[in-house]
């Protein structure tokens, strides 16, 4: 897995125009993901994923959709979302799956992928994600990636194989202390898409 970069402000700006929350970034390579929220007509919360690619020079085009759907709760009452973790620091709560040209392989898909998304709610305790790379094929001593949050919701893109271990932290001070056990998270089976 890779570190967020500063490219994704600029596709911040363009998906969040109609009215809608960024509630998550996530940066894999080349691809951008921004998961906003927003109040439907009939007063239910509901979560588009949009994605972009970024070009050869840099810079972001608009996003482009991929999937909607209702969230069956209010992310933004807190009272209600420490009510739903039940005092868990963070619990999964959505999970998709989409077919992208992520340009990594070059075979009979190309370069077609199967990515699996993960949306987590956060508890107010959680200053940020931990993230370890699992994966059978990670890079020795990749390390860990630490993931900043902009909300309680907090979106994972993950390749087919991979596998990570998810641990909420929390702010003490200068220190730093995990609350709980990590969540182990999984994208889609290797092999064609």
């Amino acid at each position: 897995m890779t570190a967020t970069d500063a490219g994704p402000a600029v596709l911040v700006g363009a998906a969040g125009a109609a009215g809608a929350v960024v509630a998550d970034l996530c940066v894999r390579d080349g691809l951008g993901f921004v998961l906003l929220l927003h109040r439907r007509k009939d007063g239910f919360v509901a979560e588009e994923l949009c994605f972009a690619a970024r070009e050869d020079n840099g810079t972001w085009p608009l996003p482009e959709h991929l999937s909607g759907s209702c969230v069956g709760f209010d992310p933004a009452d807190r009272r209600k979302n420490e009510t739903l973790l039940c005092g868990r620091p963070l619990m999964p709560f959505g999970e998709s799956e989409t077919l992208l040209c992520t340009g990594r392989r070059q075979d009979e898909d190309d370069g077609h992928e199967m990515l699996r998304f993960h949306t987590l709610l956060v508890s107010r305790e959680v200053d940020h994600l931990d993230i370890e790379d699992l994966s059978p094929d990670a890079a020795p001593g990749a390390g860990r990636i630490r993931k900043s949050l902009r909300s309680r919701v907090a979106l994972l893109a993950l390749y087919p194989g991979e596998r990570v271990a998810v641990r909420p932290m929390a702010r003490e001070g200068d220190c730093l202390r995990a609350l709980g056990e990590p969540y182990e998270l999984t994208g889609t089976a290797p092999g064609p898409a």
